[in-house]
């Protein structure tokens, strides 16, 4: 029997290179992301493709929507052995003065919140079965901070904070509970930030990026297939052992402990 994965943020990023290595391990994945249109996209090509998935659309910071959508996936599958949560909010670069009221209440909304939303209506039906694997997916920039992204990093901070809680409570019932901190990957959105910030230099993004290469070790964009496959293994019975962990995975970027 396969497994069963649920994987939040599907619409674009991290997100699609998640589901693509997840279905190579023989997993029928439901894809969730708030963008109906873009998800049945995604859905034929990756149907095209051979893998088993299925669309499901719901804005994880509408509670009510959310659980009928994880009831509907339970009613149809029986379970839910994986959850990936990878939704998440990455604002333009901005100083905590300048920060709107309403952009901190979306970062914790989507990142913080939005990952207890999704957890809170999957977990119920893993203590039953004694088995889940929970993999949620934060940034190495919550620990390697900087700047201009105070509310972001504080969002998944605490996102950490809650894997290694909820690790504690649900490892002895059979449920592993890992955070992976993805590096420089290469995402629409992250060309488009660091696009316009050398727009507004007047050079290129190239040139923009020079100085953070020669901090990351190996020197280049970290790719979404790359995050999706430690999460696969995470997903695994191979790491049924790993549990509470923050993984980096930013060739090597954040080299500190």
């Amino acid at each position: 029997m396969k497994n069963i994965a649920l994987v939040t943020g599907v619409s674009k990023g991290i997100g699609r290179g998640i589901v693509a290595q997840l279905a190579k391990n023989n997993v029928k994945v439901y894809m969730m992301a708030r963008n109906e249109e873009r998800l049945s996209e995604i859905e034929k090509e990756m149907q095209d493709q051979g893998f088993d998935v299925v669309s499901c659309a719901a804005d994880i910071t509408d509670r009510k929507i959310l659980n009928e959508k994880v009831k509907a996936i339970l009613d149809a599958e029986g379970k839910i052995d994986i959850l990936v949560n990878n939704a998440g909010l990455m604002p333009f670069p901005v100083t905590l003065a300048e920060t709107e009221d309403q952009l901190w209440d979306d970062l914790v909304n989507v990142n913080l919140t939005g990952t207890f939303n999704v957890t809170k209506a999957v977990l119920p039906s893993m203590l039953e079965n004694k088995y889940g694997r929970i993999i949620n997916i934060s940034s190495v920039s919550a620990r390697k901070v900087v700047g201009m992204f105070v509310g972001y990093a504080a969002a998944k901070g605490g996102l950490h904070a809650f894997t290694a809680a909820l690790a504690n409570e649900v490892t002895t019932q059979g449920i592993t509970v890992n955070c992976i901190l993805p590096g420089f990957t290469e995402t629409e959105q992250m060309h488009h930030i660091w696009g316009t910030l050398a727009e507004l230099a007047g050079i290129t993004e190239d040139e923009i990026l020079a100085p953070f290469w020669q901090q990351v070790p190996i020197g280049r964009w970290i790719q979404p297939e790359e995050i999706g496959a430690v999460v696969a293994f995470l997903a695994s019975e191979a790491a049924g052992v790993v549990t509470g962990q923050l993984i980096k995975v930013d060739g090597g970027y954040d080299n500190h402990e």
